[in-house]
């Protein structure tokens, strides 16, 4: 089986090695093309075989993925659970050198509890930081709430001085929202794709951090993914 990989990402020379291990080679035309978030499907098209089997790319291709013949692997529940995993360590590595404040001593205002949002959640509460969740989804809330979190609607959201801010919903969620930072000073750890802020607000400093596995962990990352491919390439 013939693989390529294009995009900057760490994860991407360890997972090189991984497959080509396996018994798969590096040439075009390819039956399975890896991709980073920024590279898109659509340009490299020439250098697919009709079936291709896809791996990662922007989530803007999912119309054009359904109009072709290529099969984009979808991710299981398991390697989600584990990459969310992944990111909330890196989370965490973030918040320890850009707060002046023990997490212990800080409160964690987690925005979203999907996977990432339960994975941040747990690892946090374990530093001895006490976290709330504040989603819109009512589900959310009272699965939070079910695992031992405080949880509120994203609307009560309001000052958010001294706040830890994580942030893991995809979505511009609090430019509506009548924010202020009236005393000390908030970090707004952005983990999502899509900012939740676009405004500007005073007292409010944005940390991005994407791709974090990529950053932290590339050499367990790149064996995850590796795993999760090989599992689906079994099932065909």
């Amino acid at each position: 089986m013939n693989y390529l990989i294009y995009g900057e990402d760490r994860r991407h020379a360890y997972l090189s090695a991984l497959l080509t291990n396996a018994g798969m080679t590096m040439q075009a035309p390819a039956d399975l093309l890896i991709l980073s978030p920024k590279e898109s499907f659509r340009m490299h098209t020439e250098v697919m075989k009709e079936h291709c089997f896809l791996w990662g790319g922007p989530a803007g291709d999912s119309a054009f993925i359904k109009e072709t013949e290529y099969r984009k692997i979808k991710q299981s529940d398991a390697f989600r659970t584990k990459n969310s995993d992944y990111t909330a360590e890196g989370a965490l590595s973030i918040a320890i050198a850009e707060t002046d404040t023990a997490l212990s001593d800080t409160p964690v205002a987690l925005l979203g509890y999907g996977y990432l949002g339960k994975s941040c959640a747990r690892l946090f509460s374990q530093t001895g930081a006490h976290v709330t969740v504040y989603t819109e989804n009512p589900e959310e809330r009272a699965g939070a709430v079910i695992d031992g979190f405080s949880a509120k609607e994203l609307t009560t959201l309001s000052d958010l001085s001294g706040l830890l801010i994580l942030n893991t919903i995809p979505y511009p969620v609090l430019d509506s929202l009548p924010l202020s930072v009236t005393k000390t000073p908030a970090v707004l750890i952005e983990l999502a794709s899509v900012p939740c802020i676009t405004k500007e607000l005073t007292g409010l400093r944005i940390v991005p951090a994407g791709a974090l596995p990529s950053r932290f962990m590339p050499v367990s990352a790149a064996a995850l993914i590796f795993q999760e491919i090989m599992d689906a390439l079994k099932k065909e």
